[in-house]
């Protein structure tokens, strides 16, 4: 257990992990929110198309 401990203390140390972590971070959590955010907009615009298709329709009514 002692050599876990060990080896924990000197990754937390390890500065350049920490930095490497946090980017890799943000770097999945930026293309999970692209995802997202594709995701939302063609369904926003697939709403916007029905909105639009309706607004046709009670014209011509």
């Amino acid at each position: 257990m002692q050599h876990v401990n060990d080896w924990l203390r000197q990754i937390a140390h390890n500065y350049i992990l920490v930095v490497f972590a946090a980017v890799l971070f943000l770097a999945v959590k930026a293309v999970i929110g692209w995802y997202t955010y594709k995701h939302y907009d063609k369904k926003l615009e697939e709403l916007n198309n029905k909105v639009n298709r309706l607004l046709e329709q009670s014209k011509t009514n």
